[in-house]
């Protein structure tokens, strides 16, 4: 091609760039501009809005994203594409602040592009608890939603938000992300309605006061990959439909008043890494085949009145990190099987009423660092060897116990674990576990029982010495 020629070929060009950058940087709709100052002043003083301009894309505003949708016929006329709103957030910092006395912003959702609404921290009225100073929780009619582009809203961190969750919520049906939580006032049931967004990936309604049983609608959600209702006053069973979500990672239901059993559907969960139920009054054996759910990493089960032995099933799960099931009822011995459990690293099972030894194969967990086998009925000597206690240290609990007691080696380490030597026999009197609790306090025992010290004491004093000697 002739220089000429290529000259005008890059003119070319650069011109129909510059008129490309100039198409995506059309000024936003004067409609849609006017809803945006009348949501921002409905909700934000920190400024005068108006005064800022009637391009709030051009040099966005905090708390304001934009971006340009070409529309069907700016694409057949070549024209510029215009800038619309697609995101808000109000309430944490860089964003826009609420005043006092905001009201929920229902205009928001007129705004024909926005995709993500976040209010955080925003309604924090000093006298939350009147109704006066309450800011109610309501949305415009259905009829009003059925167009919106909303596929995230996160309403947090809202102490004076008040009401209940309102229906017309089923209506936004592109929503993939709906997070309603902590925000004390907010209560009332769960609607049944829930089940109708079709598209929703994340659903955390945790931290609130919502009462109720959970709609067995929520098995609709086949998308779901995360669900949090933690933290409510929930009541009844969990349902079984649970076992439809086939795509959920974290079920976290923790800090209710559910009763019954686990459902046996919750084993078809294949893709659940993280499940919460403490704290409810549940009851009874975990569903036969848990093992099958070899993603899970935390099982945590804390505080419910099962009432039944340890399944050695447990040891199945081999991907588990954290096993907690701490002041559950549960009895029997504690299974050899939790020691194939290679990932395990805190392991709680305080506060039950378990007894016989502990299992040797506990030992041989490489990345435990949290153990707390305390007030159950164990007895036997620890199996623990010098560098699993230090490793430990603090992190190891097995107080309560009154038959367990450590040998004279593995106290020499002075850690604490909360129980006392082992005399020949292979138990321990409650004199020389008063001893041992001394040597740890003060780094020299005082005396034993019988005024005679045991040879794992002399030992153990004989190795400090000759250390004191190197």
């Amino acid at each position: 091609m002739p220089v000429a020629a290529a000259s005008v070929a890059l003119v070319l060009h650069l011109a129909a760039a510059a008129m490309a950058v100039v198409a995506v940087s059309a000024a936003m709709d004067p409609a849609e501009w006017e809803t945006l100052l009348r949501v921002m002043e409905a909700v934000s003083s920190d400024r005068d809005w108006r005064s800022l301009g009637p391009d709030p894309c051009a040099s966005p505003w905090p708390g304001l994203e934009c971006k340009p949708v070409p529309s069907a016929a700016a694409a057949a006329n070549s024209s510029a594409a215009r800038m619309h709103v697609t995101r808000l957030d109000f309430g944490a910092p860089p964003s826009p602040s609420c005043k006092d006395g905001a009201a929920f912003p229902h205009l928001a959702f007129s705004l024909p592009h926005l995709q993500s609404l976040f209010l955080v921290g925003c309604f924090r009225n000093t006298a939350a608890t009147a109704a006066a100073r309450a800011t109610p929780f309501t949305l415009p009619p259905a009829a009003n939603l059925s167009s919106s582009s909303l596929q995230q809203l996160s309403v947090r961190s809202n102490p004076s938000l008040s009401g209940t969750l309102p229906p017309q919520l089923s209506s936004l049906r592109s929503l993939q992300v709906l997070t309603i939580s902590q925000n004390a006032l907010v209560g009332g049931e769960i609607p049944i309605t829930i089940g109708e967004l079709n598209n929703l990936v994340h659903l955390d309604l945790s931290y609130n006061s919502l009462t109720g049983k959970i709609p067995t609608q929520i098995g609709n959600l086949h998308t779901l990959a995360g669900l949090d209702l933690s933290y409510n006053s929930l009541t009844g069973s969990i349902p079984t439909q649970i076992g439809n979500l086939e795509f959920l990672q974290k079920l976290d239901l923790s800090s209710n008043n559910l009763t019954g059993v686990v459902p046996s559907t919750i084993t078809g969960l294949k893709s659940l890494t993280f499940l919460a139920l403490s704290n409810n009054r549940l009851s009874g054996h975990l569903p036969a085949g848990i093992s099958g759910l070899k993603e899970l990493e935390y099982l945590i089960m804390e505080n419910n009145p099962m009432g039944v032995t340890l399944p050695p099933e447990l040891g199945e799960i081999v991907k588990l990190q954290e096993l907690r099931l701490a002041n559950s009822g549960y009895s029997g011995e504690i299974p050899d099987s939790l020691g194939k459990l290679a990932s395990l690293t805190t392991l709680s099972l305080e506060d039950n009423n378990l007894t016989g030894r502990i299992p040797v194969t506990l030992s041989r967990l490489k990345r435990m660092y949290h153990l707390n086998l305390s007030k159950n009925g164990l007895d036997g000597v620890v199996p623990f060897d010098g560098a699993f206690l230090r490793r430990l240290g603090r992190n190891l609990d097995l107080s309560g116990n009154p038959g367990l007691c450590v040998d004279g080696r593995a106290a020499a380490v002075q850690v604490d674990v909360g129980v006392g030597v082992c005399r020949r026999g292979g138990d321990v009197s409650a004199a020389d576990a008063a001893a041992i609790a001394l040597f740890r306090r003060d780094g020299f025992p005082l005396r034993f029982a019988g005024g005679r010290w045991p040879p794992s004491a002399l030992v153990a004093v004989v190795l400090c010495c000759c250390c004191l000697l190197l």
